[in-house]
């Protein structure tokens, strides 16, 4: 695949050595002519010197041919201008943009830019799945839908340990989609006998993960 990135600082230099070793064809925007000569001489890889929040520049590198155009300078501001360029006058059909400032991200994806990724965001998401809520851990936070995927490990002491599934009132918003029972994935029907040492995988809000917790850990 064809991808242009704009920024060969570090993350764009990172990013475009391991989409290279994937075998994808690259092309670089930067600003900087210093970076510019040091990027190409070092990755081999055709890198333009100017402005991507200009259509000629944008042209040059055959911005219309990319399958992927990824912004990812230490502006804000130029990568949410690059990815609208891209996306408006080139048809770029997905866009990736760096967001420095994390508060930025809802405004990034209402302004069109398909993903936009803050560093600070995924490490603090990544600290709160693994210092969860004891004895549940989030698997998956899937943000744009509201939804997070957790695993609940249920113990002897557990309020809903050798119940079934229809005696139990799940809270509103949270559905079990699997009970894993010795390692074995099971899809659950009222039947299902939870018992001690059970993962339930559940679905629920951000905000029922508390609830869920309350229920099938205890407070």
């Amino acid at each position: 695949m064809y991808i242009v990135i704009v920024g060969g600082g570090k993350v764009g230099y990172y990013l475009s050595k391991t989409l290279l070793s994937y075998g994808h064809t690259l092309a670089i925007i930067e600003l900087s002519k210093a970076i510019c000569e040091k990027v190409a001489d070092e990755l081999s890889l055709p890198v333009l010197h100017g402005d991507a929040t200009r259509i000629d520049v944008l042209e040059a590198a055959n911005t219309d041919k990319a399958g992927i155009f990824i912004a990812v300078t230490g502006q804000d501001e130029e990568n949410l201008i690059a990815c609208q360029l891209a996306k408006k006058n080139f048809g770029v059909e997905r866009t990736i943009a760096r967001v420095n400032n994390p508060k930025n991200i809802k405004v990034f994806e209402a302004l069109g830019v398909d993903t936009a990724v803050s560093s600070t965001s995924l490490i603090a998401d990544l600290i709160e799945q693994e210092v969860d809520y004891s004895g549940m851990k989030t698997l998956t936070n899937i943000k744009k839908h509201n939804i997070v995927v957790s695993e609940i490990e249920i113990l002897r002491s557990s309020p809903v340990h050798d119940k079934k599934l229809r005696d139990l009132s799940i809270p509103e918003g949270c559905i079990i989609i699997s009970i894993i029972k010795r390692n074995e994935a099971l899809v659950p029907n009222d039947n299902t006998l939870i018992r001690e040492g059970d993962s339930v995988i559940a679905v629920s809000t951000p905000e029922g993960k508390s609830i869920l917790h309350d229920f099938f850990v205890g407070k």
